[in-house]
């Protein structure tokens, strides 16, 4: 398949599922490993980068290159904050032809909270070349960016790159490390902030269809009154799991009733 914003993951048979989470790497379990291990006839496409917004032009191109390779979208799935990508996708599909199955998996909504989660997160990896005071500023600025600025993401994201930038600086002068690795480190940074700031545009509902949410153990819908399947698996292994790749597998060839 010539694609443009996919990756294949598998090619098993004419209809797509199309996938939706952050394309760089994580340690949880992901899309490929699902994929690997659904026994379907069917071909899985991950999203490659997403770029920025706005959230609809995005959807109209990542739907448009499903489209253009002339294969039917059987099912649409979303992880974590991709989920509310996810049904942004399902939607734009049904427009032109039946609406496909929406799974999503442990959805997460994007908020101040986890913007400045997931900047912590991030520097944190890097504990070991940072100060104790630089590590507790960068702490307290998230803190305080979330507290003053609840409903501003793109400051709070603005704010939070700059700061990781001049740390990655730091890290690469104790290093002698040159700036291209600095500029790597940066902009992998900046790439998953505008991933999340594109996942608060979206939503978790359809107009066409019900999407199921499956969740892990502990985890909660980011939204009330939603068709819901809990498993007792760990958040970080729900995708590798084959009691998971089984229920996959019954929704996309309609032996589950949702």
């Amino acid at each position: 398949m010539d694609l443009t914003h996919w990756r294949q993951l598998s090619d098993r048979g004419p209809d797509l599922v199309l996938c939706l989470d952050f394309p760089g790497g994580r340690a949880a379990a992901g899309f490929a490993d699902l994929a690997s291990g659904v026994p379907v006839d069917a071909s899985f496409l991950h999203i490659a980068q997403p770029g920025s917004g706005p959230l609809d032009a995005c959807v109209d191109r990542w739907v448009a290159d499903a489209a253009a390779t002339g294969r039917p979208v059987r099912a649409v799935l979303g992880y974590c904050a991709g989920a509310s990508l996810a049904t942004c996708v399902a939607d734009a599909v049904a427009e032109s032809a039946p609406a496909p199955v929406t799974v999503l998996f442990d959805a997460a909504a994007t908020t101040a909270g986890s913007l400045g989660h997931q900047f912590t997160s991030t520097i944190e990896t890097s504990a070991d070349h940072l100060t104790a005071e630089e590590l507790d500023d960068a702490r307290a600025l998230a803190d305080a960016l979330v507290e003053a600025h609840p409903d501003d993401l793109p400051r709070i994201a603005a704010s939070l790159v700059d700061r990781y930038d001049a740390l990655m600086g730091e890290v690469a002068a104790r290093l002698s490390l040159n700036q291209f690795f600095r500029q790597q480190l940066t902009g992998g940074f900046t790439a998953y902030v505008d991933y999340m700031l594109l996942a608060a545009q979206g939503r978790f509902d359809t107009r066409s269809g019900t999407p199921l949410f499956v969740s892990s153990k502990d985890h909660e819908p980011p939204v009330d009154d939603v068709r819901r399947l809990a498993l007792d698996f760990d958040h970080a292994d729900l995708l590798r799991e084959p009691a998971v790749h089984d229920l996959v597998a019954e929704l996309l060839i309609g032996e589950r009733p949702w």
